[in-house]
């Protein structure tokens, strides 16, 4: 059974613009029947916006942005990454203290090269 764009918004409960802005975006796929109407199937609809049923069948919208609340199942992803996280904070340190010291190195190095002996008597008379 296909939905209109109107019995579609409806189960989802969203506006048809929205739905029309899926579809022209690509991310909801729905052809046009012969009149020119877009036909949507439920199961994509419901890929795009999920809805549940009630305890009375009706559909009913799944709205809920806020995220999934620490469980056990995720606490040791958590763990993992703030010891990635850590390790990379570690990394990035140890990489700039050891840029300054070449950095150091470098200056140094300079400096050597530089002439430092004193000008001859011929140069300081015509300073060059």
């Amino acid at each position: 059974m296909k939905l209109t764009l109107n019995k579609a918004a409806q189960a989802c409960g969203r506006s048809k613009s929205t739905l029309l802005e899926s579809i022209k975006s690509g991310r909801l796929s729905a052809p046009k029947n012969e009149l020119g109407h877009y036909i949507i199937d439920p199961s994509e609809l419901h890929r795009v916006f999920p809805f549940q049923v009630s305890e009375n069948l009706e559909l009913v919208p799944n709205r809920s942005t806020e995220p999934a609340p620490t469980t056990p199942e995720n606490h040791p992803e958590i763990t993992a990454l703030k010891r990635e996280t850590d390790l990379l904070r570690e990394m990035l340190e140890k990489a700039e203290t050891n840029a300054d010291h070449w950095r150091l190195m470098a200056e140094r190095q300079q400096a050597l090269l530089e002439d430092k002996r004193p000008k001859g008597f011929l140069k300081k008379l015509f300073g060059r």
